[in-house]
C-alpha cells in the first residue's frame, strides 16, 4: 500500500509542479506514468476490491493536483474551494476507473485509446455543463511556453491535451517493459527515440512561420483602477464616483494623445443592483459618459458594467435565469460589457460563461424548488446572473474605423472555442476585461493572464486586457507580452496593436479534436460493455 500511495502522491505532485506560472513544464510528459503503473499493479495482483482501490489511489493523485494548483479559490469562499477541488478530483478518478474497465474487457491498446479520447471528451464536457471548471484542462499547461505551441492555431488547446496524454502513454508502455530487458542498456537506448518523438511538436512550433498580414494600427489606453472588491463601501458607492475615478485616470492622457479605444475592467460600474438595461440611456451615468466622450469623438470606451432587467406583471418565470422578487415581479442580473461612443451611443453584451456558485446556481431548475431562491454562499452572490443566447452575441465596432473586437469577460478567457466563435463573427482583435482582485496576489490571476496568450495564438489576434487590480497587458498575435502594468498598481498603460482579419484553422473549425474524441471514446465504452474478454 505504501508503494502505491507513494506513486499516487508523485503523480499528483508532478502534475502540480508542471503547471504555470512557475512550474517545470516538461514534468507534464511523465506526470501520469506513476498512476498508470498503479493501475497496472492493481489489475495484475490477486487482491480484491480492485475498483475501490484504484479509485482511492487515483483520487489521491487528482486531489493533490487540484489543491496544489487551485488552492487560491479559498479567497472567494471556503465551501466553494472545498467543493471545487473535491468534485473535480472525483471526475478524473471516474475517468481512470472507466479506463481500467475498457482495458480489462478489451485490451491494453483499446484502453490506451479510450483513456486518451475519453479524457479529452471530459475536458470538452467540462467546458459546457453547469459545473464547468476547465482551469486544469491539460492543454493549458503550455500557456507560458508559447514557443512550443505555435501550432495551436490549427488544433487549439485540445492539441496540447492530446500531446500530453500520448506522450505519457508512449513512455509508460516502454517503462512497463523494463524488467524484460536483460541488458538495461538496450532499454535506455530504445527510450531515446521515444523522448525525441515526445518533443517533436516543439520543433514543429519553432519551424512554423505564421503567415500573418498585420492590418491597421490602432492605439489603446488601458485603465487599472485597483478598486478593492472586499471593501464594504464599494457595495454602496455611486457609479458617478466610479466615473470620477475613470475620468481622473484618463483625462490627462486623452487630452494629449488620440486613442481609438479606452478600456475599463469588468464590473467597473457596479453600483448596487446595477443599471436598468432598458433605461440606461436616461441615466446620469450615461449622460456623464456621453459628455466626457464627446470631447474625444474618435475614442470608444469599452467597460464592464452591471445591468439588470425587470419583468413586471409576469405570472410565469420570464427567462431561465430570472430571479423571483415578489408576486408578478422578476429580475435578471447581468455581468455585462458596453461599447460607448459619442457618435454611435452604446451597445452591450452579457457575460455568458459564468462562474459556478459566485455568479449562478448550478442545476437551478432542479435545486431551486428544493432550497429556494437563495443559493449556498460559494463566493459572491445570492442570485443567479443571466446570460445571452449565442444568436444575440455581437462584436463591438469602432464608431468610424474598421476596428472590430469581441468583449471577453474574465472567466470566459478559458473557453477557446467560445472565443473562436466570436472571432468568427468578424472581430479583428480581442478585448478582455476582468476583475482578478478577488484572489489577491496568488497564482489565480497569473494563470488567467497566461491563458489569454493561448487565445491570442489560437486566433492570431492581438489581445487587449484590462484588469481591475492587474495584470493589464497588450499581447500580440504570437502570445508575446508587448506591455504590462504589474499587479496591485493603480494607473494606466497605453500602447498600439494591429488588426488581423485572416481566420485561423482553429477559428473556423473549433474543437474538432474533442468532437472526434467523443465519438471514439463512446464507441469503445459501448464495446467494453458488450464484449466478453476471452
Amino acid at each position: 500500500m505504501s508503494r502505491l500511495l507513494g506513486f499516487s502522491l508523485i503523480s499528483g505532485l508532478l502534475l502540480a509542479s508542471s503547471w504555470p506560472i512557475n512550474g517545470i513544464t516538461p514534468l507534464i510528459f511523465v506526470s501520469l506514468i506513476p498512476i498508470l503503473l498503479v493501475e497496472e499493479i492493481i489489475s495484475n495482483d490477486n487482491l480484491g476490491k480492485k475498483n475501490l482501490r484504484l479509485f482511492f489511489y487515483s483520487y489521491i493523485v487528482f486531489l493533490t493536483w487540484n489543491i496544489a494548483t487551485t488552492w487560491w479559490i479559498v479567497h472567494t469562499t471556503l465551501p466553494g474551494a472545498i467543493f471545487a477541488n473535491f468534485a473535480n478530483s472525483l471526475f478524473y478518478s471516474i475517468i481512470f476507473l472507466l479506463y481500467s474497465r475498457v482495458k480489462r474487457k478489451i485490451d491494453l491498446k483499446a484502453g490506451t485509446l479510450f483513456l486518451i479520447t475519453f479524457w479529452i471528451s471530459f475536458e470538452k464536457f467540462h467546458l459546457n455543463w453547469d459545473l464547468s471548471w476547465p482551469w486544469l484542462n491539460l492543454g493549458n499547461v503550455f500557456s507560458e511556453r508559447i514557443n512550443w505551441i505555435q501550432w495551436y492555431e490549427y488544433t487549439g488547446v485540445f492539441g496540447g491535451s492530446l500531446w500530453v496524454l500520448c506522450s505519457n502513454f508512449l513512455l509508460f508502455h516502454h517503462i512497463r517493459k523494463y524488467s524484460t530487458f536483460k541488458d538495461h542498456r538496450r532499454f535506455y537506448i530504445r527510450i531515446i527515440p521515444r523522448v525525441i518523438f515526445v518533443f517533436l511538436p516543439i520543433l514543429i512550433s519553432l519551424i512554423i512561420k505564421p503567415n500573418i498580414n498585420l492590418g491597421e494600427e490602432f492605439k489603446v489606453l488601458i485603465t487599472q483602477p485597483k478598486i478593492d472588491p472586499w471593501d464594504a463601501n464599494n457595495n454602496y458607492a455611486d457609479n458617478l464616483d466610479f466615473f470620477k475615478i475613470f475620468k481622473d485616470l484618463t483625462n490627462k492622457e486623452l487630452e494629449s494623445t488620440k486613442y481609438d479605444f479606452v478600456i475599463a475592467p469588468e464590473t467597473y460600474f457596479s453600483e448596487g443592483y446595477g443599471e436598468n438595461v432598458d433605461y440606461f440611456q436616461f441615466t446620469k451615468l450615461h449622460d456623464s459618459l456621453f459628455n466626457y466622450l464627446k470631447k474625444y469623438e474618435n475614442t470608444n470606451l469599452i467597460s464592464g458594467i452591471q445591468f439588470y432587467k425587470l419583468y413586471q406583471n409576469s405570472i410565469d418565470k420570464p427567462s431561465k435565469s430570472a430571479n423571483f422578487v415578489r408576486d408578478k415581479l422578476w429580475i435578471d442580473y447581468y455581468n455585462s460589457s458596453i461599447n460607448f461612443s459619442a457618435l454611435k451611443g452604446f451597445e452591450y453584451n452579457h457575460k455568458s460563461k459564468l462562474v459556478v456558485g459566485s455568479e449562478f446556481m448550478p442545476f437551478k431548475s432542479f435545486l431551486e424548488p428544493i432550497i429556494g431562491t437563495v443559493m449556498i454562499d460559494m463566493g459572491g452572490t445570492t442570485v443567479s446572473k443571466g446570460t445571452q443566447y449565442d444568436s444575440e452575441r455581437k462584436i463591438f465596432e469602432h464608431a468610424n474605423k474598421d476596428l472590430k473586437t469581441i468583449p471577453i469577460v474574465c472567466y470566459e478567457t478559458i473557453y477557446g472555442e467560445y472565443v473562436a466563435n466570436y472571432v468568427d463573427l468578424g472581430a479583428n482583435f480581442i478585448t478582455i476585461i476582468t476583475n482578478d482582485a478577488w484572489w489577491f496576489d496568488t497564482p489565480g490571476h497569473r494563470h488567467l493572464l497566461s491563458y489569454a496568450r493561448l487565445r491570442a495564438i489560437e486566433n492570431r489576434r492581438f489581445v487587449i486586457r484590462s484588469a481591475n487590480s492587474g495584470v493589464s497587458a497588450i499581447i500580440n498575435e504570437i502570445g508575446e507580452y508587448k506591455t504590462m502594468l504589474p499587479f496591485d498598481e493603480r494607473g494606466i498603460i497605453s500602447g498600439s496593436a494591429h488588426t488581423i482579419n485572416k481566420r485561423t484553422f482553429y477559428s473556423r473549425n473549433g474543437d474538432y479534436i474533442a468532437r472526434l474524441s467523443i465519438l471514439i471514446s463512446v464507441l469503445l465504452l459501448l464495446l467494453s460493455f458488450s464484449k466478453v474478454k476471452e
